[in-house]
């Protein structure tokens, strides 16, 4: 069912979209393994799913999913796919060349830890290197930094020292610090103290130094922090994404996302708006704006497009986890028709979407 309340009466959609000249191209979102802020649950990664097709054009593709599954819910999820293996076909079916949806998928996928570790760089290094004259996005600088430090951090740190790191920062960032800012910060400050003194690795003992210096920083995060979390990913998950189908379609396109509770009208009023300019952080860092007629919300009982998304999310997700050492039949089958839809600007900390294809070879 939609949601419901003040902060959702603005943007959501309740009838089936339609491709046609005041939308664009219609493309249909959903998640797998969102747990808000709290980047360190709900598995590894978050992966948001996009399928360019408006309701009209998905509901015959799920009604005839739906009768060759043999599925007796009126709504199709991935999890009603993943332990048959027949069912599993009919997913690669569809999305294999040749197939109903193939050239009309992606998967913009988050490294969750990776996203941890380029937050420290861009709400830390990134601010004290800018009062400082530097721009650390000049010539790719954060996010060498950022990879160095996902990549050979828990080398350096050993896994629990990495994690301990991880697990101060994300109670130092997140909005539940508020109030409790203070001892927050500190026990963060000290737990990076720790990590520094006990690295054993010379590049990642020097960005710990340097990250060091920047509690000057720390103690202001929280102040203009913005109209959502400072970690929350969902919502540059929808950003990439938008960004992404309008360069490849080359023309207006018009977003249905799943609803979240964090996708309150304000916040998707906000994104839309920013989304429609083209503006730069630093004179390096340039993003152009985008032909956007809507950025909506919807419910996937109500959008037999979103059930599509979720199918190509749930797939995703399970590849993305067996690339971390969880294997399963699903993750198997599916693997090289699905690693094909992941984004090259996902959200992982090495240069090729492909090695999701390869458990575990360059994430640790």
């Amino acid at each position: 069912m939609p949601l419901t309340g003040d902060a959702f009466t603005q943007y959501s959609r309740t009838t089936p979209t339609k491709d046609g000249p005041d939308s664009g191209r219609w493309v249909a979102c959903d998640e797998s393994g969102y747990g808000g802020e709290q980047l360190l649950n709900n598995g590894r990664y978050l992966v948001y799913a996009s399928v360019a097709i408006d309701d009209v054009e998905a509901a015959p593709i799920v009604q005839e999913l739906r009768q060759a599954a043999r599925a007796q819910s009126t709504e199709l999820k991935f999890k009603s796919f993943q332990s048959s293996a027949g069912r599993r076909d009919l997913l690669r079916r569809l999305w294999q060349p040749g197939g109903a949806l193939d050239g009309r998928c992606s998967a913009y996928v988050v490294d969750k830890e990776y996203a941890a570790v380029a937050k420290i760089v861009d709400l830390l290094l990134e601010e004290q290197a800018w009062a400082e004259g530097t721009d650390l996005y000049d010539q790719d600088e954060a996010q060498r930094l950022a990879r160095l430090l996902a990549l050979q951090g828990r080398r350096a740190l050993k896994p629990e020292g990495f994690r301990r790191l991880l697990d101060a920062f994300i109670a130092f960032a997140s909005r539940r610090a508020l109030g409790n800012e203070a001892a927050t910060t500190a026990a963060f400050y000290a737990e990076l103290e720790a990590a520094w003194a006990g690295s054993t690795r010379r590049n990642i003992t020097d960005i710990l130094y340097r990250l060091r210096s920047t509690r000057p920083h720390g103690h202001v995060l929280h102040v203009d922090a913005g109209p959502w979390p400072i970690l929350e990913m969902l919502v540059p998950s929808i950003a990439e994404v938008a960004r992404r189908w309008a360069r490849h379609l080359k023309g207006p396109v018009s977003i249905l996302t799943d609803d979240q509770k964090p996708l309150t009208d304000a916040r998707l009023g906000y994104l839309a708006s920013a989304l429609r300019v083209t503006h730069a952080v630093t004179p390096s860092a340039r993003v152009k704006g985008i032909a956007l007629p809507h950025l909506l919300r919807g419910s996937s009982e109500e959008h037999p497009s979103i059930q599509l998304a979720d199918l190509l999310a749930g797939a995703t997700a399970a590849v993305a986890e067996r690339h971390a050492g969880t294997s399963s039949p699903a993750a198997d089958d599916l693997l090289h028709v699905v690693v094909r839809f992941v984004e090259d600007e996902s959200l992982i900390p090495y240069d090729s979407a492909s090695t999701l294809a390869l458990p575990g070879a360059a994430s640790h």
